[in-house]
């Protein structure tokens, strides 16, 4: 990790970071950042010392979503701590977070997104921002993040929103839950159990994960839209928690 130093900030190759809660609920003691960035610039030599070992030789695109969702991720933690940190990478690839923080990333097209909140708060935090599927897109992605269950119970035909929240609810819950089970899962370990049209839904693990979390556990997220985005989120609560 680094302290993100006042340069950083000041840069054509992306917006400045702005707040944005787009769920049904308060933001408590969370924080979420999100900017538009330029996925096919090379990033100037300054921000590519920013960069991982791992990314030095990654290509353009690689580049600037990393750097556009550490500056958001950043602008949280500041929100949060009084301090600008960068998060960095792990040797799993996963964003190493500050003491007391916890967190998670995303990116889609020219939007990044961060999401962090205090540790002492939640157990683990998940955030995924998605572009709205076209049908096409829809039936590709359906084969490989819905269960055979969830295909069935959306009947004929893919649906391209509810295949892209399954998709997107299951990726926060990705990054919500691996900092603790602290190993790789899929998209077959949970299933869509709930949702209403106010924003809130349901996921119901379908096997046993490292960690402690066990099949039929349900963790529920939240999900709303913003710029033409499908944002969705997870906050899971301590575990001696009610």
């Amino acid at each position: 990790m680094a302290i993100v130093p006042a340069s950083y900030h000041e840069t054509a190759f992306y917006d400045a970071p702005e707040a944005v809660w787009p769920w049904p609920d308060n933001s408590g003691e969370c924080h979420c950042l999100t900017l538009r960035y330029s996925p096919d610039d090379e990033p100037s030599a300054d921000m590519a010392a920013s960069l991982p070992p791992q990314l030095l030789r990654a290509v353009p695109k690689r580049k600037a979503e990393f750097l556009a969702g550490r500056k958001c991720a950043a602008e949280a933690i500041r929100r949060l701590t009084g301090q600008a940190i960068f998060p960095g990478m792990g040797e799993d690839r996963a964003p190493i977070w500050p003491e007391g923080v916890v967190g998670a990333i995303s990116h889609s097209g020219d939007r990044a997104i961060a999401l962090a909140g205090a540790g002492s708060r939640f157990l683990g935090i998940g955030i995924d921002i998605e572009k709205l599927l076209s049908e096409e897109e829809a039936a590709d992605i359906a084969t490989q993040a819905l269960t055979a269950h969830e295909l069935y119970s959306l009947g004929t035909g893919i649906d391209p929103f509810m295949t892209g929240l399954i998709f997107s609810a299951k990726e926060s819950l990705f990054k919500a839950l691996y900092p603790t089970v602290r190993r790789l899962f899929f998209f077959e370990v949970a299933e869509l159990s709930a949702y209403d049209e106010e924003g809130s839904g349901t996921l119901r693990l379908t096997a046993d994960l490292d960690g402690g979390w066990r099949k039929g556990t349900e963790v529920p997220f939240r999900f709303g839209h913003f710029e033409g985005f499908l944002l969705t989120r997870i906050l899971l609560p301590p575990r001696d928690a009610p």
